[in-house]
């Protein structure tokens, strides 16, 4: 993959040249790169911005949209590399409840009980947003299934842990909701592990070009 901060550095000049420094005004739709198969557009990359700011509840204005150019551009790349594996391995499941929550939490944060709408006052693309955080939990999806047969966590550890949060008078019941939250702790740590392995292996191998 080419030089991640050279391309940053040429998206930078290139939306510089945007009309970001009018925050109303609708910004022209460009191809700026192709991630293997996938494209990202000055539109792609202006949403990516603007609903960073918003969902941390930071002003939009020109300062705060320089902050989030780098951002930005890392994380759309990222997310068209994963969209990429997934379409590979064709994975079409994830977690709707997972979903719901995310949404839920974002809504409860900025103090709304219509999201869409929220993003609609911001000129945002909902759908966009919703997408993006579905690429996410599609590539869960994708990690779990290539090695969950390789979670191997170890037990002895595990009941350390327990015998160190063991207050006096647990019941039977209690221990095994704790044991339980270790084990699952684990098992995400190790999925985690997964998860960065498999995309460092991917970023070395997906071309990268501006156009």
């Amino acid at each position: 993959m080419k030089n991640i901060n050279s391309i940053i550095l040429f998206i930078f000049f290139l939306i510089n040249n945007f009309i970001f420094s009018n925050l109303n005004s609708q910004i022209n739709t460009a191809i700026v790169l192709n991630v293997g198969n996938n494209i990202i557009t000055s539109v792609d990359i202006q949403n990516e911005i603007i609903t960073s700011l918003l969902i941390n509840k930071q002003e939009i204005n020109q300062e705060n949209i320089d902050s989030k150019k780098n951002y930005a551009v890392k994380n759309l790349i990222s997310k068209s590399i994963k969209k990429g594996e997934i379409n590979k391995y064709e994975i079409k499941e994830y977690s709707k409840k997972d979903m719901q929550n995310y949404i839920d939490s974002i809504a409860k944060n900025l103090g709304t009980n219509d999201l869409k709408k929220k993003f609609t006052q911001n000129n945002i693309n909902y759908a966009t947003f919703v997408e993006n955080y579905k690429i996410e939990l599609l590539w869960n999806t994708l990690i779990y299934q290539l090695y969950k047969n390789q979670i191997n966590v170890n037990i002895i550890e595990v009941e350390n842990e327990v015998k160190k949060k063991i207050k006096q008078n647990e019941t039977s019941e209690e221990l095994k909701k704790i044991k339980e939250v270790i084990l699952n702790k684990k098992k995400r740590e190790k999925l985690n592990l997964f998860s960065r392995s498999h995309f460092s292996n991917l970023e070395n191998t997906v071309t990268v070009d501006f156009k």
